[in-house]
């Protein structure tokens, strides 16, 4: 083989005594295909951050993750998945207010800034549609209340912020409430529970998505991520994943702006 390989004898027993040799970052990669099995939407940051908080690999660096994860063929799935956007524009006329929060989507306390809006499922098996409207505070991008409901109605929309109220505590500066023109939102009760409550709205500016960014982006990972609404069977089915994703995107999924921590782990630590 040597005689006939245009290879020199030295090259050949060097690289058959490497590859008999044990695969020194075995345990690394197995570590990394098991995170990227767990979370398959990680990407190399998120899978970096996640290895340090194993006992052993807290000084791996991320070049070498970055590296690993080429050789292994690991990358994050996308997020570039369309679904139909629901609007809620169309409905009794109401009255808007100004924009408030302005893009500024930081804040250093919580419940000083906070969005929310609707979206909606629907179920292509049994035709069911169901809505959620959740209420994310920008301080930690928890998931502070939400509710789900077959109709888009406004006590749908109020029984989020009446979950919200008990988890308020007395503060002394102003907390904003942003969502968009819809037309809950712009209805005089919505806007009153609100302002009774320590609250101001805030709504983006009309056909302007990118006003309310932060909870778009929240419904483009909890679409992407629950996967193809065609395995759903049922509604139920459908809202208990729903359940799912939001318990655990509170408690366990890393975000980078939080210093690799989650929304509940940043905000227990501040505390």
């Amino acid at each position: 083989m040597i005689r006939y390989a245009p290879i020199r004898p030295a090259t050949f027993y060097y690289w058959r005594r490497r590859l008999l040799e044990e695969d020194p970052d075995k345990a690394i990669k197995d570590a990394i295909r098991k995170l990227s099995e767990e979370n398959p939407y990680y990407g190399v940051l998120r899978i970096h951050t996640a290895l340090q908080r194993i006992s052993g690999f807290e000084k791996v660096n991320h070049k070498l993750v970055q590296r690993l994860m080429h050789i292994m063929g690991i990358q994050a799935v996308g997020y570039g998945q369309k679904t139909r956007k629901y609007n809620s524009y169309p409905g009794p006329n109401g009255q808007s207010v100004k924009n408030r929060l302005r893009r500024r989507f930081t804040a250093d306390r919580r419940f000083q800034k906070l969005v929310s809006d609707v979206t909606e499922f629907k179920v292509p098996e049994t035709g069911q549609k169901l809505y959620l409207e959740p209420i994310m505070d920008l301080y930690n991008r928890e998931i502070v209340s939400y509710s789900l409901s077959t109709k888009p109605t406004l006590a749908f929309a109020l029984q989020a912020v009446q979950k919200l109220l008990p988890k308020l505590p007395k503060r002394n500066y102003q907390t904003i409430l942003h969502t968009d023109q819809g037309w809950q939102y712009r209805h005089r009760t919505w806007q009153k529970t609100l302002l009774q409550n320590g609250m101001k709205p805030s709504m983006s500016r009309k056909a302007t998505a990118l006003d309310n960014a932060v909870i778009a982006s929240f419904f483009n990972k909890l679409k992407t991520e629950i996967g193809s609404l065609k395995q759903y069977k049922s509604r139920t089915e459908l809202t208990k994943k729903i359940r799912w994703f939001i318990h655990d995107y509170n408690t366990n999924r890393i975000q980078m702006k939080l210093s690799g921590q989650s929304p509940i782990e940043y905000r227990q630590l501040a505390a």
